[in-house]
């Protein structure tokens, strides 16, 4: 069937960001297979005499207004292939889904490593080098964990990270418990606010009621510091007194906090579903669809042993 087909090129001259598009139609003949190919043929010839440049739709900007390449590629991921080009594609009036091949100028040159096909959710197995002679693959977390629109969070944290965390705490292994624990909560904090200072703090003070342990969240981020660094009691700020030394107590559910021998001994298993709780309250927040995305766009850098 005889119909027009598109090339497609995002230009990302710094090597982060997306500024704008071109595109090239062309009327073929043939099937879907022979098309595409022709496409693929036709990449240097048509980028040397692409004249028609679109910006990028507003609707994948970030805050910023820009888009970066992994916030592209992130847009791939859940299925919003089209959405960046709608301007280019309503300029030359395409149909609905039209037959396209979208390829990244990355610094003038032509990115071809990634072949995914426009219909499809980008997975790992769209990348080079996937697969390593001798090596498990490493399964896309969103294969599982994103059905349709609905995206598994509270599943995928327990999977990935709680399970562990449980593993432990049930063999008697406390303290490689809690350490497993706050660093999850390190993660999640880096899932919901980047890289930035007092992450940790914010994500508790924001979603959890530790206080009703009578802590705080800077208390707990000392315990952190000192039982991930050096597994003691005593980090840096403890030691000058700027902060309370805290430990954890093994106690039945609602065993109150106690303070004995300048430490502050807190409920571990009441910690735990303070921070149950917190992480419902948390996935309750990303109903949004933006945040949806940089969440995913987060957990992507995030080591995982759940094969």
């Amino acid at each position: 069937m005889k119909e027009t087909i598109y090339n497609i090129f995002c230009f990302c001259p710094d090597g982060v960001h997306i500024t704008h598009c071109g595109i090239v139609a062309h009327e073929r003949d043939g099937d879907d297979n022979q098309k595409l190919e022709f496409l693929s043929k036709q990449l240097e010839t048509d980028l040397a005499s692409c004249r028609a440049f679109h910006d990028i739709h507003p609707s994948v900007l970030d805050d910023d207004k820009k888009l970066t390449l992994t916030r592209y590629n992130t847009n791939l991921r859940v299925g919003n292939s089209y959405a960046p080009f709608e301007l280019a594609l309503e300029a030359v009036k395409a149909p609905a889904n039209p037959l396209l091949i979208v390829t990244p100028v990355v610094q003038n040159k032509l990115q071809y490593h990634i072949k995914h096909p426009v219909d499809e959710q980008l997975r790992n197995e769209h990348t080079p080098n996937y697969h390593i002679e001798g090596v498990l693959d490493i399964p896309d977390y969103l294969n599982k964990y994103l059905t349709g629109s609905k995206f598994h969070l509270k599943k995928l944290i327990n999977d990935d990270h709680m399970e562990p965390v449980k593993l432990l705490f049930n063999q008697k292994h406390y303290i490689s418990s809690f350490k497993l624990l706050v660093s999850l909560i390190d993660t999640i904090a880096y899932l919901e606010y980047g890289d930035v200072k007092r992450n940790f703090q914010q994500w508790l003070d924001t979603y959890s009621e530790i206080s009703k342990l009578d802590i705080t969240s800077d208390e707990v981020y000392q315990l952190r510091n000192s039982l991930l660094h050096m597994t003691n009691l005593n980090s840096r700020d403890v030691l000058k007194k700027k902060h309370r030394r805290l430990s954890i107590a093994i106690c039945k559910k609602g065993h109150p906090t106690q303070y004995h021998d300048e430490i502050v001994y807190f409920n571990f298993t009441d910690f735990l579903f303070i921070f149950d709780e917190a992480v419902d309250r948390w996935v309750d927040s990303y109903r949004d669809s933006k945040k949806q995305l940089t969440l995913i766009e987060r957990y992507d850098e995030v080591l995982r042993d759940n094969f």
